[in-house]
């Protein structure tokens, strides 16, 4: 019986189709295009090695999470949670009923060895996204990580924020309410000062000025004298509480263009993970990564916050 089938199989190869490896010319060569299902690097920095898994994929996703609690443990005496995000989501559900997925491309598993004693131990875990874009959601109750937002917009909404002397001092400084000014904020303590750990608020740090990009006076340079100081410039907030920013676009949506350098890490000390030879420092614990031009917001969304957009076909926020 088995000579039977080997014969048969045999027969069918024999009979069927036949392929070989044929040479290719550099014309039909360069004619060809391809990426590996899974590219695996590594690389060394210090005393940390890293292996990364590279999934060449082009992904679009729909989420919604109850909760995403990470790093839940007592840290410098206090309880909570590293990042605590409710109602989180990604992606989100148009009037007409379609999905706007989330897009990750090439997205990454990285480990981080240090070598201790002659063994070489885990002390890192990061999942990554080469190139991100989409709407995030959640009610972010902390958050522990590097976030760069880049804040950009006229000025009309600073005007509306302000007194009549506030509004003065503006004038003296060439603003008016068309004028285009841009600021960089990241995560604050309420005092202003720069924070990565169980961050509830963000803002525009302490130091650091607003800067004019159009519509400028002869003195708006004099901008540059009056830094943010206890989340206030000329006593205009500079600071906002977290949850009022509902949804977030981690690039440039409307246009298409995503974001690099979005991860999402754990590490038992702190790691300088590295991306195209620069390193990026994380704390102990879970830490979020959106560099710099990954998250813009005008000074509107930035007094007023940013509502819920629809994530669900059947949504609580809205049916």
């Amino acid at each position: 019986m088995w000579k039977l089938i080997l014969g048969s199989f045999v027969f069918l190869l024999s009979s069927g189709a036949h392929a070989a490896l044929t040479a290719l010319t550099d014309e039909q060569l360069s004619n060809q295009t391809g990426q590996a299902f899974l590219q695996i690097d590594r690389d060394a920095a210090g005393s940390f090695d890293f292996t990364r898994f590279t999934f060449g994929m082009d992904v679009d996703i729909s989420l919604n999470a109850d909760l995403v609690e990470l790093g839940n443990y007592v840290r410098d005496g206090e309880a909570g949670a590293d990042i605590r995000i409710n109602d989180f989501a990604l992606g989100s559900v148009n009037d007409d009923g379609t999905l706007s997925p989330f897009n990750i491309q090439d997205p990454y598993f990285e480990l981080a060895f240090e070598t201790v004693d002659g063994k070489e131990e885990l002390v890192g875990v990061r999942l990554g996204f080469t190139e991100a874009l989409g709407k995030l959601s959640g009610n972010i109750e902390s958050l522990t990580g590097n976030i760069q937002v880049n804040v950009i917009g006229t000025a009309d909404p600073i005007y509306e924020e302000s007194n009549i002397i506030q509004r003065g001092l503006l004038a003296f400084a060439g603003v008016n309410r068309d004028t285009v000014l841009q600021s960089q904020a990241v995560l604050v303590d309420e005092d202003g000062n720069e924070s990565q750990i169980r961050a509830t608020r963000v803002g525009i740090p302490n130091g650091t000025s607003l800067s004019c990009v159009s519509g400028c006076g002869l003195l708006s340079d004099i901008l540059d004298i009056f830094g943010s100081d206890g989340c206030e410039i000329l006593g205009i907030a500079t600071c906002f509480p977290l949850n009022t920013f509902r949804t977030l676009d981690i690039g440039d949506v409307e246009n298409g263009q995503s974001t690099q350098g979005m991860f999402l890490s754990f590490q038992t000390k702190q790691v300088f993970w590295l991306d195209n030879g620069e390193g990026t420092p994380t704390t102990p614990g879970a830490f979020m990564n959106i560099p710099n031009g990954g998250i813009s917001v005008d000074f509107e969304e930035s007094f007023n916050g940013i509502e819920r957009i629809r994530t669900k076909f059947l949504d609580p926020y809205y049916d």
